[in-house]
């Protein structure tokens, strides 16, 4: 929606800038940090009794919970980008360090803490039905868009380099308990994949030493942003893309850990045998506890393995009722872990001249049906300076905010892409 910032490529890779040239000074020309939790908001867990005393209470917001729910948060920052932006094409690259991590965690989680099992006799409780994947990587990008007749086409292709990560490949705790003889068995199945996080051997072989860490470049992979946009008319644009295709493959400082499939059934023991000091019922309940260490034992592993971008689709129209004014909407559609996200966005844009121009908008998003955001850009002295976001609620009370998210940042910004009358 900010299609005079070249940083607007990094989201809509159809996007042409009107500076003829820009340049993202490091560290300050792009930085960004976003939270979400579909689930929940830190006051509706936690409630203050008085200064000193909080309380915490789970049951009134664990019915609200989904089947599945999901946390999320991240952070980018922008080491070096530059973009040279001609009549009918564009052409930049930038270079920037990506932090995101997103966890899906299940309600029977919360419900088996909350109210035990004795409450869901007869009902299996898939406490440990967990989606984790959290990365550190390096992205070095090139950004192009081309003009053909009313078609504008881009493509940013991106050679990715990992420095951590950690995710699960399965994951899930069944509990089950009889209706009729209250018989509790348990199943689970855990794969947990690590890279970049050190044990004692690599501490002591100095395989996690900085710098050389922070330049790893045996974690590689590969990524492609791409978009296109269609003139309808004077007034009617229309354009739509893929962001995040692609992969990280690691292989450095591997550290896997596998339980199960594994499975115990706990048919109970007799109490009056225990208080009298049969000891046959103490043997069978050291079995039991056995058979749960045994079960949650994990065996350990260096196998390489393969992570996924978090994929996002996306669909934009908009309409200009003159040079100053224009209003549109956005669809976006991001998929994790048998999940997927949805925003619309709804927006209003100020152009009162190249030197600034304004954004409003109202963003419905999953769990997150309020969300009132906009955006400054203003240039001047040869400096282009920018701020976003798409929840100001958020900045003044961050606590009852399942979404928050800022864009900022500066840019050298020099002519113009085309002359305007």
């Amino acid at each position: 929606m900010l299609p005079q910032l070249h940083q607007s490529q990094w989201f809509n890779a159809s996007n042409q800038t009107d500076v003829k040239i820009s340049v993202g000074l490091p560290v300050l020309s792009g930085t960004s940090f976003y939270i979400f939790n579909s689930g929940f908001t830190y006051n509706s867990l936690f409630h203050r009794v008085n200064d000193s005393t909080m309380s915490i209470h789970p049951s009134s917001f664990i019915d609200k919970l989904k089947n599945r729910n999901m946390v999320a948060f991240g952070a980018n920052v922008s080491i070096l980008s530059a973009n040279v932006a001609f009549e009918k094409y564009t052409i930049g690259f930038s270079v920037t360090d990506r932090v995101d991590a997103r966890f899906t965690y299940p309600k029977d989680l919360f419900r088996f803490a909350w109210y035990g099992n004795g409450a869901y006799i007869g009902e299996s409780l898939n406490i440990g039905n967990f989606g984790l994947n959290a990365s550190w990587y390096r992205e070095y990008a090139l950004h192009g868009t081309y003009n053909y007749g009313k078609w504008v086409f881009g493509a940013s292709p991106k050679l990715l380099f990992g420095k951590t990560n950690i995710n699960t490949k399965e994951s899930y705790l069944q509990v089950y308990t009889d209706a009729d003889y209250y018989a509790i068995t348990a199943q689970t199945e855990m794969n947990i994949q690590t890279s970049g996080f050190a044990d004692s051997a690599d501490r002591a072989e100095g395989r996690m030493a900085f710098p050389g860490y922070a330049f790893n470049s045996k974690n590689m992979g590969l990524g492609i942003d791409l978009g296109a946009s269609y003139q309808l008319n004077d007034k009617i644009k229309i354009a739509g893309g893929i962001n995040n295709l692609g992969y990280i493959k690691w292989k450095s400082n591997i550290h896997g850990y596998k339980a199960g499939p594994k499975s115990i059934t706990f048919e109970g023991f007799d109490l009056a045998n225990m208080l009298q000091g049969d000891s046959s019922e103490f043997i069978s309940t050291s079995q039991y506890l056995d058979s749960v260490k045994n079960m949650l034992k994990f065996t350990k592993n260096t196998d390489p393995y393969k992570t996924s971008l978090p994929v996002e689709f996306y669909a934009v129209g908009s309409y200009d009722i003159n040079n100053k004014h224009t209003v549109g909407a956005q669809l976006s559609i991001q998929s994790f872990s048998k999940r997927a996200l949805f925003a619309t966005t709804v927006y209003y844009r100020l152009n009162l001249s190249k030197h600034f121009s304004g954004v409003l908008t109202y963003t419905l998003k999953s769990a997150s049906p309020f969300n009132l955001g906009g955006a400054i850009v203003a240039r001047f002295a040869g400096m282009q300076w920018y701020l976003s976001t798409d929840n100001w609620w958020a900045s003044i009370r961050p606590l009852d905010s399942k979404n928050m998210n800022v864009n900022l940042g500066v840019n050298l910004a020099f002519g113009d892409r085309t002359k305007k009358k």
